[in-house]
């Protein structure tokens, strides 16, 4: 497995749990691998006032506090990493919460996958979101995403890849071929898929399966209709009937501004999985 250097990203050492064992696990199947951890600090936005001075003295307390709260969450971090079988290098950065995407994308890109927790409800869920937004578009890394109950010692021996025969969709496989080394079974799956020419040519899922097959995988298609469900809904529903470890995927294969308004596969799966999910863009 090629994947030397793994990196999870994380802000709260309960709530990412998930994600650094996760990335424990990943780095204990792949061998030889650094193991490193990148604590990102959020920090609040200059509050607008008329009077600069109020506005410093209050921003001032604000940051204060931001950061005294990170360090508490940075220790418990440092910590729990200390327990790791792998040993795990931790950094730490801070910015303002709309540029914390990009912060954790350079931080990313000098690692072969960044692990993190997917969002879920409540307080943090959209920082979240917008943190693997960052690493997904301006990394060039793939991002693994772990879900909040997840507490496996491995993945990837029996994968689901989401297929829609689109460039997204080649880049995750792509991104994923270390991972399906280890793989037992390996299921294409598309969902309310149609012949195309330019897309997924006479049937449908047929000629990836037949790529992954030719690299020695255990490949199979299966073609599902989404029967009233949405795209992420079928894939995470046949995905457990599976009984799958991971999924692969293209991320935002639309632009996000149009998943935002109209729903989208991506940021729904991202919003409900409760298996791995490996995604690239």
């Amino acid at each position: 497995m090629s994947w030397r250097d793994v990196l999870v990203i994380v802000a709260e050492a309960a709530a990412d749990e998930p994600a650094i064992a996760l990335a424990e696990a990943l780095a204990g199947q792949s061998g030889k691998c650094h193991l490193a951890a990148a604590f990102l600090t959020p920090l609040p936005d200059e509050p607008l006032a008329y009077e600069p001075t109020v506005v410093a003295g209050v921003w001032a307390e604000l940051l204060g506090r931001a950061r005294k709260e990170a360090e508490a969450e940075r220790k418990k971090v440092e910590a729990r990493l200390q327990q790791s079988a792998q040993g795990a290098a931790l950094r730490a950065a801070e910015a303002l919460s709309r540029d914390l995407g990009r912060v954790a994308a350079v931080h990313a890109r000098y690692a072969d996958v960044a692990v993190m927790t997917r969002p879920s409800e409540g307080a943090g869920a959209e920082l979240r979101e917008e943190i693997i937004e960052g690493v997904l578009f301006h990394s060039g890394r793939p991002a693994l995403i772990a879900p909040p109950s997840w507490k496996g010692s491995a993945i990837g021996k029996r994968v689901v890849v989401a297929w829609d025969a689109s460039r997204e969709a080649t880049r995750a496989l792509s991104e994923a071929d270390d991972i399906l080394d280890y793989a037992e079974a390996v299921t294409v799956l598309t969902v309310d898929a149609k012949p195309k020419m330019f897309g997924h040519g006479d049937q449908p899922g047929a000629n990836i399966a037949a790529h992954l097959s030719r690299r020695g995988l255990p490949a199979e298609v299966r073609n599902v209709d989404s029967m009233g469900r949405s795209a992420s809904a079928a894939i995470l529903d046949e995905a457990r009937t599976l009984d799958a470890d991971l999924i692969v995927m293209g991320g935002y294969a639309h632009s996000r501004l149009r998943e935002l308004v109209f729903g989208g596969a991506t940021r729904e799966l991202l919003r409900a999985t409760t298996i791995p999910l490996l995604m690239a863009h």
